[in-house]
């Protein structure tokens, strides 16, 4: 087990390695998710998320690449709670917290590392303060990544706040399973346990219904291949599926049959959302050399139900000073 140390001019990256060769790399810019390299069934180490050679490169593009997403992950209507108006930076819509800029952009402070027998850890703390971006309350947010020796990589966020307020934070990792890249992911394959979706608007916003699965493109209790999935949705996949929270079970499994690698995603929210890389406006690389392109990279978002707060039955994303609030996701790497 061990912990390295990247220093650039502004930004640290701090990569955990176990003991079986399996390394997660953490940029304090946006407690973002740099790299997550795993070996593949002939023992090939390759990173499995999209990413950036150059900690540069992370503020030019505003697609969240791996980037931590607070203090609410998804849309909002009109930006909009109580009396309060979030910072509308899709449409007349809050997206991912805002962009003022984002918390996602902005650079977290070490608090510490922790190197045991069997684990090897990195906390990022990040104060946010009254107003910013419009959100009420002083919001201070602990994020913890760990890696142990059973493969498991685990990121949990807590907050703590001076008055009510909104929280509802996932990371927002683009996976391809194939290896830095080098394929696209239609020939992925993907098991989700969930009966219903979101029902969304022609802005991406949810009604408040959730609809059932059978029998539509996004009934994925058996194993499913994404580009199946693709060919039957004709602006790809950008939906939120309800889970039923957990601490013990993944609620879903990808797996690249060519590569033989898997990930198994567990969370302690009500809901995944799943989106499928669109191609660019302008083109531009990943990984130094690869071309990003629609369906390049899965992202797999942990979450809350998006616009929880509009919605009875989505869940309770309202965090005050005397309940902390904390969310915490597995992922089983293979």
């Amino acid at each position: 087990m061990k912990i390295n140390k990247e220093e650039f001019q502004n930004v640290n990256w701090y990569t955990l390695t176990n003991d079986n060769n399996f390394s997660v790399t953490i940029s304090t810019l946006g407690a973002t998710v740099v790299a997550v390299n795993t070996p593949d069934k002939k023992g090939n180490v390759e990173n499995i998320v999209l990413g950036f050679d150059d900690p540069q490169d992370y503020p030019n593009h505003n697609d969240y690449f791996g980037t931590s997403v607070a203090r609410v992950a998804g849309r909002i209507k009109d930006g909009q709670w109580r009396d309060y108006q979030f910072d509308q930076n899709e449409g007349i819509n809050t997206l991912h917290g805002g962009s003022k800029p984002s918390l996602s952009y902005v650079n977290w402070k070490k608090i510490s590392k922790f190197i045991r027998q069997e684990e090897v850890g990195l906390v990022l703390k990040r104060f946010s303060i009254d107003g910013e971006n419009g959100f009420p309350g002083d919001l201070t947010i602990d994020v913890i990544f760990r890696l142990n020796n059973r493969n498991e990589f685990s990121i949990t966020y807590i907050g703590h706040t001076s008055k009510q307020t909104l929280f509802n934070p996932t990371n927002h990792m683009y996976f391809n399973l194939s290896g830095n890249a080098k394929r696209s992911i239609k020939q992925h394959q993907i098991q989700l346990e969930s009966d219903v979706i979101a029902e969304v608007d022609a802005e991406l916003i949810p009604t408040g219904n959730l609809l059932n699965v059978d029998n539509t493109p996004y009934d994925l209790h058996a194993t499913t291949a994404i580009g199946s999935v693709l060919e039957q949705i004709e602006d790809g996949i950008d939906t939120a599926f309800k889970v039923e929270p957990s601490i013990e079970a993944p609620q879903l499994t990808l797996e690249d049959p060519e590569s033989g690698r898997k990930v198994r995603v567990q969370t302690s929210a009500n809901a995944i959302s799943l989106f499928t890389t669109k191609e660019p406006h302008e083109p531009f690389k990943i990984h130094g050399d690869q071309d990003m392109d629609a369906n390049i990279g899965l992202a797999i978002e942990p979450q809350m139900l998006p616009d929880a707060i509009h919605h009875s039955g989505f869940g309770n994303i309202i965090i005050s000073p005397s309940k902390p609030m904390m969310y915490r996701n597995v992922y089983y790497l293979n």
